[in-house]
């Protein structure tokens, strides 16, 4: 008789597990829902982004395929070719904070996207300069 009393205490045991299991699930998504709406995590995740498309840019543009900058055998301006590489950075940092932060009424989003394009900018003219 011992035997089916203990096999449905054991059954028992594992739906209390589970359901415990399932309320601590729950519990760590609410929490990083509530973490994810964060300013200071936002913030973080939009620029950590930008940093990546920042690396990939380099790559991407200095390798001479993507800024062929030449216009019927001639070499356009240092300052034309530096318009062309803000466009094409600010149009990747926009992208890519607008993909973590998302548009917002206080502007939030444009200031982190303008400030990751001057950073972006900076990196790459250092990145111009050493190579």
């Amino acid at each position: 008789m011992m035997q089916p009393t203990n096999k449905v205490h054991k059954k028992n045991n594992r739906a209390r597990g589970r359901k415990a299991e399932a309320n601590a699930r729950r519990k760590v998504a609410k929490n990083w829902d509530k973490i994810a709406h964060g300013i200071r995590y936002q913030k973080a995740a939009a620029k950590e982004s930008c940093r990546r498309a920042t690396k990939q840019m380099e790559e991407e543009l200095f390798d001479g395929i993507l800024l062929n900058l030449r216009c019927k055998n001639k070499v356009k301006s240092y300052n034309a070719q530096k318009r062309i590489l803000r466009r094409i950075v600010e149009k990747r940092q926009a992208q890519q904070a607008y993909s973590k932060v998302g548009r917002r009424r206080d502007r939030f989003s444009s200031h982190i996207y303008r400030h990751c394009t001057s950073k972006s900018m900076s990196e790459l003219r250092n990145h111009q300069l050493c190579a």
